[in-house]
């Protein structure tokens, strides 16, 4: 208040020295808007010191704070000393293992929906022999004048480049497009080699009995020339055979619409694993009032390989029958991965009964026919109990 206190005093004197000597009313109206704005200075030279007032208060009120926070802190601490955890202890570690448990059998198994699935599941299993062909015998870089190579396979519909090679490194890519004209892609379905127009890329098609499995792009900085077309083709002849025979090998080991091994395969390889003593059991499945028995399969097949639960696959013995050879050791991690599988199929819509038929080659002299029926008796106590 005491800032105030030059403005009072300032219009006083000067209206005080008008009334005695001089008066008017010009002079008296500047006097007091000048008074006026000395006031509205002064006060706003007392809300700048306000904050700043506040400020200074500040620090010792946080000071208390952290003090009492401090001494609540020393308090707890005093007080938690008499409290001793035994980390050691069987309950602690059971309650870790049930967590991790948990956690494993919370593992989403079905991320899209199961029909179709399966559907591209079978779509990609030709895709996947060509790629593993590829792998197996890549092209080897013997032209001077070669840059890179591209991979393209043919799924009777549409080309997908599968791989990129640069000298000795070969790339797995996705489907990417392929920059070709309308005349190039027709040459290649006719199953005929076609340089490009800028002469930098030569096509050759992977062809053999009429068979079309896909095409080699090979590029270059230079130019190709009509000579290059006819070496290049012995080469990649000598590929499309390697695809062909692993087609046919295909053929014969697997189902031609579930791609599931088939029962000549089974026979094979159980046959096989019985002889070498392995500790393998069998296991047949049958799906009992479900409708898309042979997408569920087919399923159950890539997701198990997945999480490494059946062996090698499983076999389809009859249009509805299946089976797979087990390990011992992962007969407790399949247990769990069935019941999770049969679980999610019901939460989505597909209400599924199992019936399972088991053998186990632990009994001494146990013949491999015997094996197998008991199996099969088992198979039949499970239909049986189903259908009771």
């Amino acid at each position: 208040m005491k800032r105030y206190t030059i403005p009072t005093i300032f219009f006083a004197i000067g209206a005080t020295l008008q009334f005695l000597f001089y008066f008017s009313w010009v002079s008296f109206t500047l006097l007091t808007v000048s008074c006026l704005l000395l006031t509205l200075f002064l006060y706003s030279l007392d809300l700048q010191s306000l904050p700043n007032a506040q400020e200074n208060e500040a620090p010792n009120d946080k000071t208390s704070v952290t003090l009492d926070l401090e001494q609540t802190k020393s308090h707890n601490q005093s007080s938690e000393t008499d409290i001793v955890f035994d980390t050691n202890s069987p309950l602690n570690s059971d309650a870790s293992n049930a967590i991790e448990m948990e956690k494993e059998t919370k593992e989403i198994l079905w991320t899209i929906d199961p029909i179709l699935f399966a559907r591209e599941s079978v779509q990609m299993e030709e895709r996947k022999l060509f790629c593993d062909t590829v792998k197996e015998y890549p092209f080897a870089f013997q032209s001077p004048k070669l840059s890179s190579i591209q991979y393209v396979y043919f799924d009777g519909k549409e080309f997908k480049e599968c791989f990129w090679q640069k000298s000795e490194m070969l790339v797995e890519t996705d489907d990417n497009p392929i920059e070709w004209n309308e005349w190039e892609e027709s040459r290649i379905r006719d199953s005929l080699p076609v340089i490009s127009k800028n002469k930098r890329k030569l096509y050759v098609p992977l062809t053999i009995n009429a068979n079309l499995f896909g095409f080699l792009c090979f590029s270059t900085k230079e130019h190709w020339l009509d000579e290059d077309t006819q070496t290049f083709w012995e080469e990649v002849t000598n590929l499309s055979e390697k695809i062909l025979a692993k087609r046919e090998y295909a053929k014969v080991t697997k189902h031609p619409f579930t791609k599931l091994y088939t029962v000549s395969h089974f026979y094979q390889i159980a046959k096989s694993s019985f002889e070498a003593s392995e500790k393998k059991t069998l296991v047949l499945f049958k799906f009992i009032d479900t409708n898309f028995q042979s997408e569920l399969a087919i399923g159950l097949n890539h997701l198990g390989l997945k999480h490494s639960v059946i062996g090698l696959g499983l076999f389809q013995l009859e249009e509805d029958l299946y089976s797979a050879l087990i390990p011992n050791e992962r007969l407790e991690s399949f247990s769990s991965f069935f019941q999770q599988f049969i679980e999610e199929l019901d939460q989505l819509g597909y209400p599924s009964e199992v019936a399972i038929g088991y053998s186990n080659p632990t009994t001494p002299d146990l013949k491999f026919d015997v094996w197998i029926k008991k199996a099969y008796s088992s198979l039949e106590e499970s239909i049986l109990y189903h259908a009771a």
